[in-house]
C-alpha cells in the first residue's frame, strides 16, 4: 500500500470512528478487495461506487450479520461473513489456525 493511500485510509477511519481508537478496529481485505472494518458497532465496508467510482461506506449492524462460517476450498480456508440482506464477504487464509483465530477475534470484537 502506498503511503498516500495509507494516509487517506487513516483519515477515512478517523472520520468514521471519531470516538474509538484505531487500535480497537479489525481491518481485513476480502477476496474482491473490499476493505472490511469491524468494530464493536458492526461492520463497515469501504467499497467503490460502481457508477461514480467514488469510495463509499456501507454499514451493517451486528444484528444484521449472520453467524460466521469456515469452509475449505482448494487448500484455502475461507471465513464467510454474511448479512441478512444477502451480501457475502470472504476472507481467505492459507492456514486453518489463522482463519479460526480471526473468527474468534471478530466474535469477541462484535460481542
Amino acid at each position: 500500500m502506498k503511503e498516500t493511500s495509507f494516509l487517506l485510509l487513516q483519515a477515512q477511519l478517523r472520520a468514521l470512528f471519531p470516538e474509538e481508537g484505531l487500535n480497537q478496529l479489525a481491518l481485513y481485505e476480502d477476496q474482491t478487495e473490499k476493505l472490511l472494518i469491524f468494530s464493536n458497532r458492526g461492520l463497515h465496508v469501504l467499497e467503490e461506487d460502481d457508477l461514480t467510482k467514488e469510495p463509499r461506506n456501507v454499514y451493517f449492524t451486528t444484528e444484521s450479520l449472520k453467524p460466521f462460517s469456515l469452509h475449505q476450498q482448494s487448500g484455502v480456508f475461507e471465513l464467510l461473513i454474511e448479512t441478512l440482506g444477502g451480501r457475502t464477504f470472504t476472507l481467505a487464509f492459507p492456514d486453518q489456525r489463522d482463519a479460526h483465530q480471526t473468527m474468534q477475534t471478530l466474535i469477541e470484537l462484535l460481542a
